[in-house]
């Protein structure tokens, strides 16, 4: 018998023995099998894998966060409209290029920021953005930050370098959050208190002061100025904003009297609303522009802002005289108009008969984007400017050409420079009386051409002017011209308040930026001008503007017809009453009447004039309360229901599925 034979059997016995066990027990035997296979891979228990993993992963995480708070500490995502928080590059440039050695030192409590949270992430900000600066200056800048604590050596370094105290509400003692800079020689600038409302402002801040302490001698601008800018210590009148920004960046030479010769070092001229300039200043100026001296011109059809012959005194006579040299640039002025723009008007509140009424004032624009010449460096930056009672330039000559930098919008028009200046009138009533012109009316501009000399018959008699006449242009002129004085004023361009202890200028327009770009661009440099115009707080609401306007336009005639009947019958009761008062008569039954039906028709247009002026508010009221329904309300709700929705349709994995114990097949054998 053969060894299969006998096998044979006992493999029948063992075959017969595995189709009596249980298929449950088969099934558990496989699983174990299975687990024990797992516990063993790679000799590490499932366990232990897992744990290992997690760990591993914390590490790489913290790992990943110290490498990128280290390396990019400084980086952010500016995602601001205007990019308030974004680096230029202008700045890079100054700092890259930048030859005088500068000391930072800022004085930060840190009690203060412990005290007050609201700070904290402005404290860091201007901390890495410092620290930004150093690193981008090839070693000239140097940073020291110091906590000043109380009666220490640095809280008297701190006061002695003109850094505000700042006084907790919860602490009873004083605090330090500024800047003190100076460079290698004794040149030094400060910044007092690092006010949460300049946030939007601290890279301008910090270049300018960068720029100020990194030029060993500063610029001169030589002013003539017509429109106080310096201010009046008599009317207690401060020094304009304008006036203090050059101050900080440059040496400003104001010229008085006959002015023969400009002062050493001049690299700008700068004249605000001439009056009265004698022929040996002109010559001067004529000169100076001719042999391409850069020269920012700023005339005026009605200065309202012009001071008068006594404090508080309008001026005698607002419209400037530079008539002289601007014929002879190939350039017209006229003084006797001035420009109305119904899209670009600025409403305000003005008392027309004891009343004060919201009224659309077409001489006074707030000019947008739309009317600046965004592809020119001056004002590309720049989001709004100011200018009320402006004038506009036309050429008279085909060798000279504007190339506008400030335009009025399609529709505007001339208005007589009177009327339009007039404080007291009611502004209404300049729609009926605007001239729409054909061609954009040019607020300001660049001169571009040829020209000759304002004297060809040489110098004035008495002048002293030493340098050798030139009757014609050498080269390109360096000429800008506005017209408008008064956008060089406070008023214009920003409003003044007290926080922490010290008065804040904060700009709603771009008119100061608009002055520095223009005197900077001039000199040569342009580290500043992309900074500048940057986190002007007004923004204003267009559509409403405009609605308000649309609306004003509609009822003003019905207005207006309502407010002369209401005054008619106003005079005609006052003249009742004052002739029965004067002579004790006794009305009889039909003045009495009269008077009744005086009163009625009072009644009724008052209510009348009410409704008009219901309807006018009523669309812009509307259109008021859906712009907060949509962002309080429907907004909101739009997200949550997309969220919803994104939730209820999107694609779940299913469940396995158990099979029952009579579909697992046999195991075979």
């Amino acid at each position: 018998m053969s060894l299969s034979d006998r096998i044979k059997p006992t493999l029948d016995r063992a075959k017969e023995a595995a189709k009596k066990l249980p298929i449950k027990e088969t099934a558990a035997g496989a699983r174990k099998a299975t687990e024990r296979a797992e516990t063993t891979l790679s000799g590490w228990p499932k366990g232990r894998l897992i744990g290992t993993g997690i760990a591993l992963a914390i590490v790489l995480f913290l790992a990943f966060n110290i490498f990128t708070s280290s390396a990019f500490r400084n980086a952010r995502a500016d995602l601001t409209a205007n990019s308030l928080y974004s680096l230029s590059n202008g700045t890079r440039t100054l700092l890259s290029e930048l030859a005088e050695p500068l000391h930072f030192r800022l004085f930060l409590s840190r009690e203060l920021v412990q005290t007050a949270p609201q700070l904290s992430a402005y404290a860091n900000r201007v901390q890495a953005m410092l620290s930004t600066y150093r690193d981008l200056s090839n070693g000239k800048i140097t940073l020291e930050v110091i906590d000043p604590k109380p009666f220490s050596d640095d809280e008297d370094r701190a006061v002695g370098f003109g850094i505000n105290k700042i006084r907790a509400a919860s602490l009873n003692q004083e605090l330090f959050f500024g800047l003190a800079a100076t460079n290698s020689t004794r040149g030094s600038a400060k910044i007092p208190v690092f006010s949460p409302d300049r946030e939007a402002f601290l890279e301008y801040d910090l270049t300018r002061m960068v720029a100020e302490l990194g030029q060993p001698k500063k610029p001169v601008i030589a002013l003539i100025d017509g429109i106080a800018l310096g201010g009046n210590p008599m009317a207690r009148q401060p020094e304009a904003q304008v006036m203090t920004q050059l101050k900080e960046l440059y040496t400003v030479e104001n010229l008085r009297g006959d002015v023969d010769a400009l002062p050493d070092g001049t690299r700008v001229v700068m004249v605000v609303h001439p009056r009265n300039v004698s022929d040996r200043t002109l010559y001067t100026i004529d000169q100076w522009v001719l042999s391409g001296g850069a020269t920012l011109v700023f005339v005026d059809p009605f200065a309202e802002t012009a001071p008068g012959l006594r404090p508080g005194m309008p001026a005698p006579n607002p419209q400037s005289d530079f008539d002289k040299l601007l014929t002879s640039w190939g350039v017209k002025f006229d003084t006797k108009v001035a420009v109305g723009d119904p899209k670009t008007a600025i409403r305000a509140v003005r008392e027309v008969d004891g009343r004060d009424v919201p009224a659309t004032n077409l001489p006074w624009l707030a000019l947008t984007k739309e009317n600046l010449a965004t592809g020119d460096a001056l004002v590309a930056q720049l989001s709004n400017v100011i200018v009320t009672t402006a004038g506009h330039f036309e050429t008279t000559s085909d060798a000279v050409t504007l190339k506008p930098l400030l335009t009025a919008s399609p529709g505007s028009g001339i208005l007589a420079a009177s009327e339009a200046g007039n404080q007291t009138g009611d502004p209404r009533l300049l729609f009926d009386r605007l001239k729409v012109s054909e061609t954009p009316l040019v607020l300001a501009a660049r001169l571009e051409g040829t020209f000759g000399t304002a004297f060809p018959k040489g110098k004035p008699e008495k002048s002293e002017a030493k340098s050798k006449p030139l009757t014609k242009l050498e080269g390109k002129p360096n000429v800008i011209l506005v017209g408008d004085a008064d956008m060089t004023m406070d008023r214009n361009w920003i409003r003044r308040r007290q926080l922490l202890g010290q008065v804040i200028a904060e700009p709603f327009a771009n008119n100061g930026a608009f002055v520095l770009n223009a005197v900077e661009q001039m000199i040569g440099g342009v580290a500043l001008a992309d900074l500048r115009g940057r986190g002007v707080s007004a923004r204003p609401f267009e559509t409403i503007e405009a609605l308000a306007k649309e609306a004003e336009a509609k009822y003003l005639k019905r207005q207006q017809g309502l407010q002369q009947k209401l005054q008619a019958t106003e005079r005609r009761l006052a003249e009742v009453a004052q002739r029965t008062g004067s002579d004790g008569a006794v009305l009889d039954d039909e003045s009495i009447k009269a008077v009744e039906q005086f009163r009625s028709d009072l009644l009724s247009t008052r209510a009348e004039l009410r409704n008009v002026q219901f309807d006018l508010r009523r669309e812009v009221d509307g259109l008021k309360s859906w712009i907060t329904l949509v962002n309080v309300g429907l907004v909101p709700a739009l997200v949550a229901a997309l969220a919803l929705g994104y939730a209820i349709r999107r694609t779940r994995r299913p469940l396995p599925k158990r099979e029952p114990a009579s579909a697992t097949r046999q195991p075979t054998t």
